[in-house]
């Protein structure tokens, strides 16, 4: 599909130019002026047309903003208030309508090449990209096949994040939890000290315990003494030991509150939940979400007074810690050394001591509460293994169908791999034997083999003593010119690839600016040869020569003109 008539008017700035061509009808346009003639904001215009607000590089529309793309297949584009796309009669939303009737934006967008070399195509695609791209254009099939598994994989994980955090269920993190919850070992504990309280109580040796305990000799009264602290000093310890791994765990307790937040939210983008390990992985430098780069530098200031004082507040805790354990090592010294020095006190214990002091030394009475209260655990047991029981089947159940999610996943994953190795060598072959013919034609003198690896990294082979270089390494001029050739090759690939997309126009701000003349006209006569349209700003007089015929038009932009005002246009 190519251009049919242009139109153009307010873009951006009020000063912007008015662009009217009623009759391109598919041919090459050239947007010829100097500076602040408005080239860039005319492709920009064209971007706007095409993708609204998004597209564009830097370039905001003004409210009055009108641009109009008419196509020679009778298609429409009307941006202003409205953003319609006409087909056959019909009216659609911009955006539906370019997806459909003319293809994806991440394809025809890479016929669009800015002035900006950081802007530029190859400048913006990551290495995976690149190849997803190249893949679309060349063989379709193929990339959808690739698309679709790698589809499935974003589904499945999607499935397994449901199910492991819990929707309608319970998800595995709160089983887990749940089951970690139930008290069943401390219960058993009890029950274990309950037995041998009554083992003690049927054979008689309570009875020799609160005989010597009721003596109030010197020995009781600081054995007495001695329980006591260790029971201060013990629930001393555990509340220092709480806040101690709350102090060390301050900056994976900030990481937990974020994650605890994600898993409340979906992706703003995609409507995806984002898996913990991911958000995780994330968290250090980039958006736990759309994993964009973001600098956490000033979160990390604001927490650094609170940081630090943790990490105060854990020094004083050690500190405390290891005083009162010290302590408490004294304490059951003395004990041990006192329960040695009183037979009868051999077997007593801090759980013995306790109840006889709630039955108040009364052994008929100790022997019916503890009767009682070893019923009452063993129920509570019971119960609390019955439920244990069902949350273990319950996680169990829960892993077992991640692990299937997993293991679908690995085959998807596998897939994709399988699916693009298989691919790489047609595309490493019929791309980089275009793109270097193409290179070739347009820079005869510069003109090189460009290789691509398969990880999707193009490489150039250097001049001289210099082996292969990376795209990063290339001139300014080099760039300028591969991404040209990109541009042109993909643009041809995909009109000869009826599936790829119905894009057939190149739209080059300033491609031949700062390069030799030679250069400039192979280049503009490559160009001007190619079936697909072309589209060029340009500020060089020399590139007129080669639009001067009947298959071009040729539109000069007046410099924008501002009024200076002074203070006594007011007075």
């Amino acid at each position: 599909m190519k251009i049919s008539r242009f139109e153009s008017e307010q873009f951006a700035i009020d000063e912007s130019p008015i662009i009217k061509e009623q009759s391109i009808s598919g041919k090459d346009l050239l947007l010829y002026g100097g500076n602040r003639s408005g080239k860039t904001l005319t492709f920009n215009a064209l971007l706007y047309g095409l993708f609204g607000r998004r597209g564009t590089f830097g370039v905001t529309p003004g409210q009055s903003s009108t641009v109009e793309l008419y196509f020679d297949s009778a298609d429409a584009i009307i941006r202003d208030r409205s953003h319609e796309y006409q087909h056959d009669g019909n009216t659609l939303d911009v955006e539906e309508g370019v997806r459909e009737h003319l293809g994806l934006e991440e394809n025809i967008g890479l016929q669009f090449v800015p002035s900006n070399p950081s802007k530029q195509p190859l400048s913006r695609l990551s290495e995976n990209d690149l190849l997803d791209r190249i893949r679309s254009v060349l063989s379709s099939e193929k990339q959808e096949a690739i698309e679709r598994h790698r589809r499935a994989k974003s589904e499945l994980e999607h499935l397994k994040e449901i199910r492991r955090r819990g929707e309608s269920q319970p998800g595995v993190r709160e089983l887990e939890e749940r089951l970690d919850d139930l008290p069943v070992k401390d219960t058993r504990d009890r029950i274990e000290e309950i037995e041998e309280l009554l083992e003690l109580i049927e054979s008689g040796r309570i009875q020799e315990i609160s005989d010597r305990l009721q003596q109030k000799d010197d020995v009781a009264e600081e054995l007495d003494e001695l329980y006591d602290r260790r029971r201060e000093l013990n629930q001393t310890l555990k509340e220092k030991r709480r806040k101690l791994g709350d102090a060390s765990r301050y900056t994976q307790k900030i990481n937990d509150l974020i994650i605890d937040a994600i898993q409340e939210f979906t992706c703003p983008v995609c409507g995806r939940l984002v898996e913990e390990d991911t958000a995780r992985n994330r968290l250090p430098d980039r958006c736990p979400q759309c994993a964009r780069p973001r600098d956490l530098s000033d979160l990390r200031d604001r927490l650094e007074d609170r940081v630090s004082k943790a990490d105060t507040q854990i020094e004083t805790l050690k500190e405390e810690i290891g005083d009162l354990e010290e302590e408490l090592a004294k304490v059951n010294a003395d004990i041990d050394e006192l329960q040695e020095s009183e037979p009868e006190l051999s077997d007593l214990n801090g759980f013995v001591r306790t109840a006889l002091d709630q039955a108040d030394h009364d052994i008929e009475n100790l022997r019916e509460r503890t009767h009682r209260e070893l019923r009452t655990h063993e129920e509570q047991l019971a119960e609390l293994e019955e439920e244990q029981s069902i949350v273990e089947e319950q996680l169990m159940a829960r892993r077992r169908l991640l692990d299937e999610f997993e293991e679908s996943i690995q085959v998807a994953e596998e897939r994709v791999v399988e699916l693009e190795e298989q691919a790489f060598d047609e595309v490493r072959e019929k791309f980089t034997d275009r793109i270097s013919e193409v290179y070739q034609e347009i820079a005869p003198d510069l003109g090189t083999d460009v290789g691509l690896t398969q990880n999707g990294k193009l490489d150039f082979p250097g001049t001289g003593s210099e082996g292969i270089r990376p795209y990063d390494r290339l001139s300014s001029g080099e760039r300028r010119l591969v991404n040209l050739s990109f541009a042109i090759t993909m643009a041809e690939f995909a009109r000869e690839n009826d599936e790829a997309h119905d894009w057939e126009v190149l739209v080059l701000d300033e491609p031949l600016t700062n390069l030799e003349s030679d250069i400039q006209d192979a280049a503009a006569r490559y160009l001007r040869n190619t079936d697909i349209q072309c589209i060029m700003t340009s500020p060089l007089d020399r590139i007129q020569s080669h639009f001067r015929d009947d298959k071009a038009e040729i539109v000069e932009l007046d410099r924008i003109e501002t009024e200076d005002t002074t203070l006594e246009d007011y007075l």
